[in-house]
């Protein structure tokens, strides 16, 4: 093929890199600054024709059109000033393009290109009305825009990448994307095979309803990485990624910060896919509009680990971190969290399910009419773990909302503060369900009985279900009749789950009958009848007695009653008192034997 030279010929640099392409040579225009160094766009601009180079050479060396028979490290420049805009449009090459610490004035072109590695590191990229970096259907093996700074104006966003296809890593590290009226990064449904990083110093700022990075729909085949990154936005989300794939990792930590205004989160991973860890360690979320973690049905394939602050300061109710019908296959953490929020939830979980365990072990701070903690039909398929002085509210009946809420086992309580002994699993607990719900429930109730019962504990059963009806007759309004007919059964029965209670009261009256026999009996009320040797005689305290469980007992007579009973004087005060008296004795001793056996058999239990 044979080298054509544009009209008008190259300048010394051009014709410099033609032959450091034919090499696979850098052509380095500035030795004398250290790899690695940051330059300023404004000395940049200062460049001279020393450091010049046309946008269009460098098309034309990756069509072939200047460099006959390219080496395969391709075209390899750093420290240029390359004017106008670098067309790439729908160009296919095989030819690996490398800029590093260059000045691309008018930004770069690329939608449809088939390209080879893209390498723009460290470069400064603007334009004054459109993308800088315009990727949109662009192919290419991979792209690197490690510490690259790109400034953009557009409503195309400042990097648009959408519906690109990158088959090896996308790197951002350290890079600094700007733009004013949209997204700073626009890559939703973007693929990339391998993986994407937004981390080491990643800034990404812009004042769009979409996102200061749009990743929504996106692909991630391999892990997405953030650590460091700070995203702000002032009229959207800072990070919108609705129903991305990412087939590992994803990481926001190490000093991750998300700023945002919208009432769809600060970040927000909405329908979310993550096959493998999400972790959000030493991260900074916050919105003044909405939920700083919007992940409303996100998908974690294994572990959740939830480290580092929400926040939460505006006026919407969804709370600071909202994973309503989200699934987690392995563990959700939160131990080194603290979710914050002036108008809702602190943590809004319902429908949520949890693979393995759940350590609700962070701070929870909730406002507003909702709860700190909103775990109402969650699924949790091995241990809860929790700390009850974690959970805080304005009003402390709105600690935590767990109605439908399903755990392996008895939930497990943490102290959240050294040297303070922590409660019992089931006192931890109890206490929360009466002391920091909003309303009475029962299922709760019985999640945490049938957890016990499981365990062979029936004491411990018995408390939880005690402490059921308890609640139930305290936060429900059951009626006069209903809770007086609960008064008795609890002083009685302790609800129907102590019977033998209305043993110990038929004893008492049985006891109380036979002291009165006594008593009275003594004074004239009983005497010997025709039966015996010696009859209107005193009769003998075995006989009183006898008489006395005679009077009261719900059934039968004793032998010895033939023998002594009340006397017939009309005039006996003592005797009308021992039969009236016998008459309410038999009426207790009948009602507190019908209890037991109600008890016994279960038929007042209301639970």
């Amino acid at each position: 093929m044979v080298t054509q030279v544009p009209q008008g010929g190259l300048t010394s640099v051009e014709q410099a890199l033609v032959e450091h392409v034919g090499r696979g040579e850098w052509l380095d225009l500035i030795p004398d600054v250290p790899k690695g160094e940051v330059i300023d766009g404004a000395a940049m601009r200062s460049w001279g024709d020393s450091r010049t180079c046309r946008a269009f050479v460098i098309r034309d060396i990756l069509r072939g059109r200047l460099a006959a028979d390219p080496d395969p490290h391709g075209l390899r420049l750093r420290g240029a000033r390359i004017t106008s805009r670098l067309d790439l449009e729908s160009l296919t090459t095989d030819v690996n393009l490398e800029l590093k610490d260059c000045l691309l004035e008018e930004g770069v072109l690329a939608r449809g290109a088939r390209l080879a590695s893209v390498v723009l590191a460290g470069c400064h990229i603007e334009h004054p009305a459109e993308s800088p970096l315009d990727g949109a259907d662009l192919t290419c093996s991979a792209l690197d825009l490690a510490e690259a700074r790109v400034i953009g104006h557009s409503h195309g966003g400042a990097v648009h990448l959408f519906n690109a296809r990158i088959g090896g890593d996308l790197f951002c590290m350290g890079a600094e994307l700007r733009n004013d009226f949209a997204p700073a990064l626009m890559a939703n449904s973007m693929q990339v095979d391998g993986s994407m990083s937004l981390s080491g110093r990643f800034n990404a700022s812009a004042s769009a309803s979409a996102g200061a990075v749009d990743l929504s729909g996106a692909r991630i085949g391999g892990s997405l990485r953030c650590s460091g990154a700070q995203l702000r936005n002032d009229s959207g989300p800072a990070l919108i990624a609705t129903s991305m794939q990412v087939g590992q990792d994803m990481v926001l930590s190490g000093g991750f910060s998300a700023s945002g205004s919208s009432s769809d989160g600060a970040v927000n991973l909405t329908g979310a896919r993550i096959g493998g860890q999400l972790t959000t360690s030493g991260a900074e979320l916050r919105n003044d509009s909405g939920p700083a973690l919007s992940a409303a049905h996100l998908e974690v394939d294994h572990n959740m680990i939830l480290g580092g602050t929400f926040t939460d300061t505006g006026s919407a109710s969804a709370g600071a971190v909202y994973l309503v019908g989200a699934r987690i296959g392995g563990n959700l953490t939160t131990a080194a969290a603290e979710l914050h929020s002036d108008s809702g939830p602190a943590l809004a979980a319902s429908v949520l399910q949890v693979g393995q365990s759940m350590f609700l072990a962070g701070r929870f701070t909730g406002g507003g009419e909702g709860v700190a903690v909103e775990l109402a039909g969650a699924r949790v398929d091995s241990m809860l773990v929790f700390a009850p002085a974690r959970l805080e509210h304005k009003a402390d009946s709105h600690r935590l909302a767990v109605d439908g809420l399903t755990y392996a086992g008895v939930p497990q309580p943490i102290s959240a503060d050294a040297g303070v002994p922590q409660p019992t699993p089931a006192e931890g607990w109890l206490d929360l369900l009466r002391d920091g719900t909003p309303r009475y429930a029962a299922q709760p109730y019985q999640q945490l009985a049938a957890g016990y019962r499981a365990l062979g504990d029936e004491r411990e059963t018995r408390k939880i279900l005690i402490a059921q009806r308890e609640d139930e007759l305290a936060r429900t309004d059951p009626g006069p009749w209903e809770r007086l007919w609960g008064k008795i059964t609890e002083i009685t029965l302790g609800y129907g789950y102590k019977p033998w209670r209305a043993l110990w009261f038929l004893a008492g009256v049985l006891a109380v009958s036979c002291v009165l026999a006594v008593l009275l009996g003594s004074h004239g009320a009983l005497t010997t009848t025709d039966k015996t040797l010696y009859k209107d005689r005193p009769c003998t305290v075995i006989q009183q007695v006898s008489v006395g469980l005679d009077l009261n007992l719900p059934v039968g007579t004793s032998v010895a009653r033939a023998k002594c009973d009340l006397t017939r004087k009309s005039t006996s005060a003592t005797g009308a008192w021992l039969t009236a008296t016998g008459w309410v004795m038999r009426v207790l001793a009948w009602a507190f034997a019908a209890l037991f056996i109600a008890g016994f058999t279960s038929a007042v239990r209301k639970t």
